[in-house]
């Protein structure tokens, strides 16, 4: 019994002991329960004050948890979000539930956006953010998300994709993470595409050779928050590629952080082809430059060639690296007399005029002929374009000589010419006109013995010697006309005009020197025949009715000038060349050092103009 009571005893106080100990726990519990409780009044309290959405979801996906701000948008009480709920206040369209359980289920932080009904029972749009809580062992215990209202955002932004709708370029947004997230209608209408698969493909109508380049400097831009730019093909619906500018700039807030990407597309293709065109152009201008047979080369203001073509280093012997190269004093090496140098240099730099020849040394020591011509730019560059005339100078020399050699035999072959004439013509006029002349004399004193029934014949007789006599003085005037040396140039020209009047019926209208003009014989024969030619010429082509002629003495030069008001001459006519005739007469009046000059036009006329000095000239040096 003593034993019974003594472990009765124990178990007694060992239950007082585990009561007491229960008691304390029990104690200790409450105090965390109202701790905790306490805690999670303060934490719904700092909910209930945050003014945005604040919820709270479960490891399988349900809610828990609504702050005060989701009863009082959704005018819905707490209970009605709790669990599933809350899926109902969310537009069905939005396929939020989807997503949503796609995002609980594999554990990662969840982004969408959705739009949810009001009190009212209008939808605005919010950006629904959730992240998962996990415990010690790595499971997640929580979800706590934040639903943000973006609807006036969303406007703002409908209102821009409106504008960039309407704009006329390709054009796009592209999200911080670097997902597109709109392309405008220019854009899905060049590509052909729809928006959802611009969207699910942004590279998709990227050339596939220009892809990789530009997808990897657009991540290193992107990274570096730089703008992106780079030239790129992009297919049209058609499949047909053109090349394309394309810029993308960041769009930052405040603190600088990046909010939207926007970018164009600019088509450059015809800009591309215009180049490549210009590219081929130079290329072959280029290889025209560097073989073209004539010295072209750039003269900077400091007298260094800039560019030269090939032809330079053909003819001078120096190449074009040494042509350009800073220690190379060009000038000097091609005129090495100080005094020639600075002739040529004035030249080139200073000289108005067209071209000039030097005598240049070539890198192997030679002299040479070279003719230059200049052109001046605006920066002070001078284009020389040069010749080496070496040869042509000698072929020249050598036709100028056999030039001389004909002019001079020419000069001969008229003076020889003139010289038959007049001899022949005296012999015409003195022998042939005095026989002619005495044979009329002895028929008229024999005409007097005759029988009545002869002298009928006689008289015939006496007017057929008559007509010889005055065919022989007008063969003799035509070949030498007497006036000419009897009375001077001024008395033959008026003679000539009145015997033209008199056989055509043209009327002459003279513009003569009171005096004659101080000529020698041979200029005075020149000017005659030219004179005689183009009455000629008036009388053969012209049909004029009237003739004014001009001669007059100024500044120690002789002018004849013939205008008729005939049918004149067409541009064809002077251009394709001359008669026999005119030719004759242009040879004339070079002979002497002059020129002759024929201007008009159809239906206003013609008018001969010669020119020689008052002096005889020497002969050209150019045998012009």
């Amino acid at each position: 019994m003593i034993w019974i009571t003594r472990a009765g005893n124990e178990l007694k106080e060992k239950v007082v002991e585990r009561t007491r100990q229960l008691t304390a726990v029990n104690e200790r519990l409450k105090i965390e329960i109202t701790e905790r409780d306490r805690a999670q009044d303060q934490l719904r309290l700092l909910i209930d004050t945050i003014p945005i959405i604040v919820w709270r979801k479960l490891s399988d996906g349900s809610a828990d948890l609504f702050n005060r701000e989701f009863r009082k948008y959704t005018g819905l009480p707490e209970e009605a979000g709790l669990g599933w709920g809350w899926v109902n206040a969310f537009h069905p369209d939005d396929r939020l539930l989807q997503e949503w359980r796609a995002a609980f289920a594999a554990g990662r932080p969840f982004e969408k956006e959705a739009r949810l009904r009001r009190a009212d029972g209008e939808y605005r749009w919010f950006l629904i953010r959730a992240v998962p809580i996990r415990d010690e062992r790595g499971k997640i215990a929580k979800w706590y998300g934040l639903s943000i209202d973006i609807d006036d955002l969303k406007r703002a932004e409908d209102r821009v994709r409106l504008i960039i709708n309407a704009i006329p370029t390709m054009a796009w947004t592209v999200r911080p993470d670097g997902a597109v997230d709109f392309v405008n209608q220019r854009w899905l209408d060049y590509t052909g595409l729809t928006f959802e698969e611009e969207i699910e493909e942004p590279t998709r109508a990227m050339h596939p050779e220009d892809l990789q380049k530009a997808v990897e400097k657009w991540v290193a831009n992107m990274a570096a928050g730089e703008s992106f730019e780079d030239e790129m093909r992009l297919r049209q619906a058609d499949g047909e590629y053109r090349w394309f500018l394309v810029r993308t700039v960041p769009l930052r807030d405040e603190r600088g952080n990046i909010v939207k990407w926007y970018g164009t597309s600019i088509d450059i293709e015809d800009r591309k082809r215009a180049e490549d065109d210009l590219r081929r152009q130079k290329e072959i201008l280029q290889r025209i430059f560097d073989n073209v047979p004539v010295m072209i080369g750039f003269v900077g203001p400091n007298g260094k060639i800039k560019l030269a073509n090939r032809e330079w280093e053909r003819t001078l012997g120096w190449t074009l690296e040494e042509l350009s190269g800073q220690d190379l004093d060009v000038f000097a090496e091609l005129y090495p007399d100080p005094k020639y140098r600075q002739e040529v240099l004035n030249f080139v730099f200073n000289s108005t005029a067209d071209w000039a020849d030097f005598r240049t040394r070539v890198r192997d020591g030679r002299v040479i002929d070279t003719s230059w011509a200049n052109v001046h730019l605006s920066d002070g560059t001078t284009i020389g374009i040069g010749l080496d005339i070496t040869e042509l100078k000698g072929a020249e020399e050598a036709l100028q000589k056999s030039r001389d050699q004909l002019r001079a035999l020419a000069a001969r072959v008229q003076s020889v010419r003139e010289e038959e004439r007049t001899r022949v013509a005296r012999e015409i006029h003195d022998e042939l006109g005095q026989s002619l002349t005495a044979i009329k004399l002895d028929l008229s004193s024999l005409s007097h013995d005759l029988p009545a029934e002869k002298k009928q014949q006689s008289g015939s007789i006496l007017k057929l010697v008559d007509e010889t006599i005055q065919a022989v003085r007008r063969i003799s005037t035509e070949l030498r006309p007497a006036i000419l040396d009897a009375v001077g140039l001024v008395a033959a020209v008026e003679w000539a005009a009145g015997e033209f009047a008199a056989r055509t019926g043209t009327k002459c209208q003279l513009d003569l020197p009171q005096g004659d003009v101080v000529i020698d014989e041979e200029r005075a024969t020149a000017l005659f025949r030219i004179f005689q030619e183009t009455l000629t010429n008036v009388a053969r082509h012209a049909n004029a009715t009237e003739v004014n002629v001009r001669l007059d003495e100024e500044a120690g030069h002789l002018t004849l000038e013939v205008l008729d008001n005939g049918g004149g001459v067409s541009e064809e006519q002077l251009s394709a060349g001359s008669s026999l005739g005119i030719l004759g007469m242009r040879e004339r009046a070079r002979l002497l050092g002059g020129e002759l000059t024929i201007a008009g036009a159809v239906g206003a006329g013609t008018t001969v103009r010669v020119r020689i000095p008052g002096t005889h000239p020497t002969l050209p040096k150019d045998g012009k």
